[in-house]
């Protein structure tokens, strides 16, 4: 606001003038300009505003403002003082405030100081530009890159630069001396520096045709045409074209010379030169998911050697090490990463930050697109230390595609795995670990059920498993498509054998996230937790109605404190399945469901098999094979018990094979609203040796298309 208040002030200045001014043969001139130069288009407006002394010299302020491409501001005012040497040449010195607003929206200042020497016929003349305002922070600019094989970050900057001009030039002898009409042509070079900027070195050449006195115009008045080029190392050959209409104001009838040299305009670059790019200082680079610096950078191709030759480079490297993988690789035994090294893949990005700055911004492995493909089919391809990362690359082949065991917080984002010979990706006993954005499909597919089915006696394993987490924490999958694969994910507990059947709990699952996941062609279980705790599952899809053989589509065994929302599960034998495990000591309770929904399951939509403390609300299943829900309880304690403490708010059936709800053994407190459409029963009870029974506390209420079922009435009514 300052600066413009000033340049407002300048501009008012050239009406405000004395009648003695005004009076004399040097008057105040206004000027009018427009042109069109390379990029765009610019136009300004200033006051030239010359005072005689008593010797005869003179003094002027001058102001000009500008608008470029309807955004870019700019202002000057300025003073000088010129003298006339003799009858031929007129000297002059002159200072400037300069004020620009960018296109990026940064506003600068600068001052400037020039000497000038006209004639009717040469003129010369030089000027200095010093800013005033330091560097601009312009986050579009931030770069890291490799210099002396370490990743480093410069910030972005817009800054204003200092430089130094020169022409000399004048008056083509085409028209007469004493003509109306004047060519003028001059030549220069510039420079132009800046903190961690190339010096910019260039060439001028300009070229001004000038018609004085035209009729219309005030006598004085003048009316010039400009062609200039120029050509420098940065932004090699640009033009530019210009018209411009300069009038005197005062008496007129004046003796005064349009073409007089003490009038002439100040030639100068009233645009501060500003330089937008990554000229902050250079910093250490840091990995901005881990925080930690950034070690040496090593490149790998089939230039590199052998695996061996390949590891060996790698473990050269360091901890925290960036390996560039270059195009496709093959080896015959597991590539191994360090702590906290990160592999990223051909055209692979990783985001950085500066140490000291904290400003951020992209890396980008110019090298070609990855596969790895392990040829050895009892080794993992890829194994992961603590902290590392694989990154942006496809993986083929070998036993597991990915690895880790005892590590933490390990990262495997945006990598595609196919065709491995067990899982897709196995971590043991690994804390913090985060899979996302990647895609695992085509995996080896299990068809025989005494060697591929999970076994309570034998639970450490659920074989061929997309992502497999056994004796883990703090396991997050997100942004994930799983496809054509024996499991999906399977997270449990990590078992010891204390008995012929009996197992005891070593390591827990805990913590486990699915987020916006999507399972399709499972042959056994999409997503399987076994003995965990703490589980949120959000926006989790499997689809299995596409084949005719799988099995159960969700599975919590042993696995508390879930959270569960916006699930859509299809086809499967049963669409979600709750049980406990006696023999595992280890029990399905505090599971909570928002958003459910279920089609297309050949048994039930939702099985219950031994488990307490289950809220499901807002569940719909439709063409469950055989009921909505079957609720399976036990006579015996030490299979389980009864299905207790169950909460089924706002749930719909819709078109299931037998009924709504299936009753076996014995269940007590269940809660909530039932409707149940286009189906033979709204609900069944078993009358064998497992008959089901309905035991409510008082206040547990449970309603079936809005009427009450309890054991009262459920003999009568679920028949």
């Amino acid at each position: 606001m300052k600066n413009k208040q000033i340049f407002i002030a300048a501009l008012a200045s050239g009406t405000l003038l004395s009648s003695p001014s005004l009076a004399l043969d040097l008057r105040p001139q206004a000027e009018i300009e427009g042109g069109f130069f390379s990029g765009g288009s610019a136009a300004s407006g200033g006051f030239f505003l010359p005072f005689v002394l008593d010797s005869g010299n003179a003094i002027f302020i001058d102001t000009r403002g500008a608008i470029e491409n309807d955004a870019v501001r700019q202002g000057s005012i300025g003073a000088g003082y010129r003298f006339r040497a003799n009858d031929q040449w007129v000297i002059g010195a002159y200072g400037y405030y300069d004020y620009l607003k960018s296109t990026h929206g940064n506003s600068f200042s600068q001052v400037s100081f020039g000497l000038e020497a006209l004639s009717g016929d040469l003129e010369m003349r030089s000027n200095f530009y010093l800013p005033l305002t330091g560097a601009k922070s312009l986050s579009a600019f931030n770069a890291a890159y490799v210099r002396d094989h370490v990743l480093v970050f410069q910030e972005g900057k817009e800054r204003a630069r200092r430089g130094i001009d020169a022409e000399i030039g004048g008056r083509l002898p085409v028209f007469a001396e004493d003509s109306d009409v004047q060519l003028k042509v001059f030549g220069g070079s510039y420079w132009y520096g800046g903190r961690n900027l190339d010096d910019m070195f260039g060439a001028k050449l300009r070229a001004e045709l000038t018609f004085a006195d035209l009729p219309g115009l005030s006598e004085g008045s003048t009316v010039s045409l400009g062609v200039t080029g120029t050509y420098d190392n940065e932004d090699k050959l640009k033009g530019a074209v210009t018209a411009r209409l300069r009038i005197p104001f005062g008496a007129t009838g004046s003796t005064g010379d349009a073409f007089d040299p003490m009038t002439q305009r100040v030639e100068r670059a009233t645009k501060i030169r500003t330089h937008a790019g990554a000229t902050g200082d250079i910093e250490t680079a840091q990995f901005v998911d881990s925080g930690r610096d950034a070690g040496r950078v090593v490149n790998i191709s089939t230039a590199s050697g052998s695996a061996s030759d390949i590891n060996a480079l790698i473990g050269a490297a360091g901890a925290n090490a960036l390996i560039l993988a270059d195009g496709n690789l093959g080896l015959d035994r597991t590539l191994a990463l360090g702590n906290g090294q990160t592999l990223l893949g051909g055209g692979g990005e990783i985001a950085v930050r500066g140490a000291r700055s904290g400003a951020t911004a992209t890396f980008v492995n110019t090298g070609a697109a990855t596969t790895i493909t392990g040829y050895n089919p009892a080794q993992d391809v890829i194994s992961m230390a603590s902290g590392s990362t694989v990154s942006q690359l496809s993986v083929r082949g070998g036993l597991a595609g990915i690895s880790a065991t005892d590590a933490t917080n390990v990262t495997v984002d945006n990598v595609d795995i196919a065709a491995t010979n067990h899982d897709g990706i196995r971590f043991t006993r690994v804390n913090g670990a985060v899979v996302e954005g990647s895609r695992i499909h085509d995996l080896y597919i299990c068809e025989n059920n005494t060697t591929c089915e999970f076994s309570i006696y034998n639970p450490n394993k659920a074989p061929y498993a997309a992502i497999s987490s056994v004796g883990g924490r703090n396991v997050t999958v997100r942004d994930t498509v799983i496809d054509k694969v024996t499991y999906g994910v399977f997270a449990g507990g990590e078992f010891r054998k204390v008995g012929r059947t009996d197992y005891e709990l070593v390591t827990g699952t805990e913590n486990v996230t699915l987020d916006n996941v999507t399972i399709s062609n499972s042959r056994r279980e999409g997503v399987l937790l076994v003995a965990g705790k703490g589980a949120k599952l959000d926006r989790v899809t499997i689809d299995n109605s596409k084949q005719d053989r799988d099995m159960d589509l969700m599975v919590l065994q042993g696995t508390s404190d879930v959270r569960i929302n916006d699930m859509r599960l299809s086809g499967g034998i049963n669409g979600l399945m709750l049980v406990s495990s006696p023999n595992l000591d280890v029990k399905t309770t505090n599971v909570q469901v928002k958003g459910l929904k279920i089609d297309g399951t050949r048994n039930a939509g939702i099985f219950f098999n031994p488990v307490s403390g289950i809220a499901l609300e807002d569940v719909a299943v439709t063409n469950a094979g055989t009921y909505g829900a079957y609720i399976y309880g036990s006579d015996y304690e030490f299979l389980g018990g009864p299905v207790s403490d169950i909460t089924l708010k706002n749930m719909t059936v819709d078109k299931a094979g037998k009924a709504g709800l299936y009753f076996s053994g014995p269940t007590e407190n269940i809660n909530g609203n039932v409707t149940v459409t286009n189906t033979p029963k709204d609900c069944l009870l078993d009358t064998g040796w497992t008959a089901g029974t309905i035991t409510q506390s008082p206040g547990s209420v449970l309603t079936v298309n809005g009427t009450k079922l309890d054991q009262s009435n459920a003999a009568t009514r679920c028949r």
